[in-house]
């Protein structure tokens, strides 16, 4: 065997093995990291409101297609004018804000409206088919409620004619927000725990849990427009209680 040869082989050895050693490597970061995100999933179970139904897990497919259908004419080009010149983000923050506040004011009315007896049962009753709300529910409704609360969205861009980066913010802002809200955790992170007057996952979940009746907590943001019309006293007297449990 020529040296050249012989050099190529043991040339080809060491690669190999060289290989071998990288792959083996690789493969123990990534079972070493997928162990670590499984620690890191199951401790946030803890911070679970309420246990999951595991037959609400069946209508995820429906709710996803419902969703895409109903929405559709609001996902379509708005036909009101929308400003050609991108603004400063001092008045980007202040119109979403305002888009916040209207939003949440109409919401409110629409959505107490929706827990009168006959739309309830025809209508609102859709979306409450889930219990125990997570992520996708938020978007899990009949394509008239869609219709009817989708209204309080994009009322404010409607008024204002803002840029096309405002109107596409503020419509990611609120998905972000309502997927939120219906989550089913309340982390030491929620906007709840450091944003004044929001209401978040805990706030929105006992909407969920009690009977339509008797629910409360209509708004969809905020918490200041139910305790203005004593529409979250039951929730406030579940809170209560809860306080005086951690003191004894």
């Amino acid at each position: 065997m020529k040296g050249r040869q012989r050099s190529e082989i043991i040339l080809c050895e060491l690669y190999e093995e060289s290989y071998e050693r990288k792959r083996a490597k690789q493969e123990a970061g990534v079972t070493g990291w997928g162990l670590f995100l499984v620690c890191c999933l199951d401790s946030l179970f803890e911070f679970r409101l309420r246990t999951f139904r595991r037959s609400d897990s069946e209508r995820n497919p429906r709710s996803v297609d419902l969703s895409r259908r109903s929405s559709a004419p609001l996902r379509s080009d708005p036909s009101w004018r929308l400003s050609s010149n991108r603004a400063g983000w001092s008045v980007i923050v202040s119109q979403i804000i305002f888009y916040f506040i209207l939003e949440d004011f109409v919401f409110y009315w629409g959505h107490r409206i929706l827990h009168t007896k006959w739309l309830y049962k025809h209508v609102h009753s859709v979306h409450h088919e889930h219990a125990t709300p997570f992520g996708l529910t938020s978007e899990y409704a009949h394509p008239a409620e869609i219709l009817f609360l989708g209204f309080a969205t994009i009322l404010g861009p409607a008024l204002t004619g803002p840029h096309l980066f405002t109107l596409w913010l503020w419509m990611i802002v609120r998905v972000i927000e309502t997927v939120e809200a219906h989550s089913g955790y309340d982390f030491p992170w929620s906007p709840s725990n450091f944003l004044p007057l929001y209401g978040g996952a805990e706030f929105h979940d006992y909407h969920h849990r009690v009977l339509y009746t008797k629910s409360g907590n209509y708004a969809s943001t905020f918490v200041y427009m139910d305790w203005l019309f004593g529409t979250d006293r039951d929730y406030r007297k579940m809170k209560a209680l809860e306080e005086e449990g951690r003191k004894y």
